[in-house]
């Protein structure tokens, strides 16, 4: 952070239209980067943006956000032990904003060790006036680490489905396991957790998909009928029909099954059975987990809707592109793409059905 520079910020046009904000900086820690650090990037909120534009206005350091003018032989330099002046602040924020019920930014109290004795020297019962005075000259300004931003925000992450990889990428972790680790431990209870809201974001998923069905939406894909079947059973069970209001809460009962065999995917999602699974096939020889999501488009286990058009779509102009690139390519790798193109062109066509 504190490396930051001045042009540091930059927005860039995502496939889906909307603008992606970002930073630009250097990472240093981590085995076998220089010690001038490697350059890389990280998306960003709108705010985040704002905060760059305002130490852009407030700090005159030609070449960092954070530099100030130490003065004399030293010149410009970058800020230091940030947490004790985070702490400065507080106590600033204290004295204008407290009031005589109690501190802008609250304190936390030194509580005894278990089976201790009283804070007082034994004369004096806690519970007395003088035990209550004892026990507020012990409470503590909040103490504030620059940490906590990054954990709680590391966990936060990590709550959301596919936030593992996401916040590996975002960290610049090595490995997945270093984001499981920063967000948090099993021993804390947190991968539990995470478990948990996985399986709550899963249903809240398929819920989309069954409002989007029964809307009207378009599906395709080998797993289609079969999910739209169970769409149909659970629509006649609650009689979730026009101008009937279905109970919310037994809808995502009845649903909530098939977020057993749900894995959402990019380009489609899969509803995995093991006995018909393509990518099942070929994972014992090449040692990899399923469902592999990656060979998914001919696959009786998959389904794609409208979600995945853009997406798609995407592909489908990327691959295109490369085709029209692979004038000296081997002829395999040109009737490759030429196949592949032909693919998204019919995948994206089942569900895009105002094109066809």
């Amino acid at each position: 952070m504190r490396e930051l520079g001045r042009d540091c910020a930059l927005t860039e046009r995502g496939a889906d239209g909307r603008t992606r904000y970002k930073l630009r900086g250097r990472v240093y820690k981590g085995k076998g980067r220089e010690l001038s650090g490697e350059e890389a990037e990280w998306v960003v909120l709108n705010v985040v943006h704002q905060a760059v534009a305002v130490l852009r206005e407030i700090n005159d350091d030609p070449g960092h956000l954070f530099g100030y003018d130490g003065g004399g032989r030293n010149g410009y330099v970058l800020l230091s032990n940030m947490p004790r002046r985070i702490r400065a602040f507080r106590d600033h924020l204290n004295e204008l904003f407290s009031t005589p019920e109690g501190l802008y930014i609250p304190t936390i109290t030194a509580a005894p060790p278990p089976d201790a004795g009283p804070i007082t020297d034994g004369a004096v019962p806690n519970d007395t006036a003088e035990g209550a005075a004892v026990a507020e000259s012990t409470a503590l300004p909040w103490a504030f680490d620059t940490r906590q931003f990054r954990r709680t925000l590391a966990w936060h992450i990590a709550h959301q489905p596919f936030g593992v990889v996401a916040g590996a990428r975002q960290y610049k972790h090595a490995a997945i396991t270093m984001f499981e680790g920063y967000a948090g431990t099993s021993a804390s209870g947190f991968a539990d957790e995470v478990a948990a809201e996985e399986a709550v974001a899963k249903l809240d998923y398929v819920e989309d998909l069954y409002h989007d069905w029964n809307d009207g939406g378009a599906s395709a894909g080998g797993a289609a009928r079969r999910i739209e079947a169970e769409f149909d059973r659970i629509r006649s069970e609650l009689g979730d029909l026009p101008g009937v209001v279905a109970s919310p809460s037994r809808l995502r009962t009845l649903l909530h099954h098939l977020t057993k065999t749900l894995h959402p995917g990019v380009l489609n999602d899969c509803f995995y059975q093991a006995e018909t699974a393509v990518c099942r096939k070929r994972a014992k020889p090449l040692g990899r987990p399923v469902p592999m999501l990656d060979m998914c488009m001919n696959c009786p286990n998959s389904r794609r809707s409208v979600v995945h058009l853009p997406r798609l779509e995407r592909a489908h102009d990327m691959a295109r592109a490369e085709l029209g690139e692979a004038a000296g390519f081997p002829q395999f790798q040109r009737l490759a793409i030429a196949e592949h193109l032909a693919t998204l062109t019919r995948l994206i066509a089942e569900i895009d059905h105002e094109d066809t």
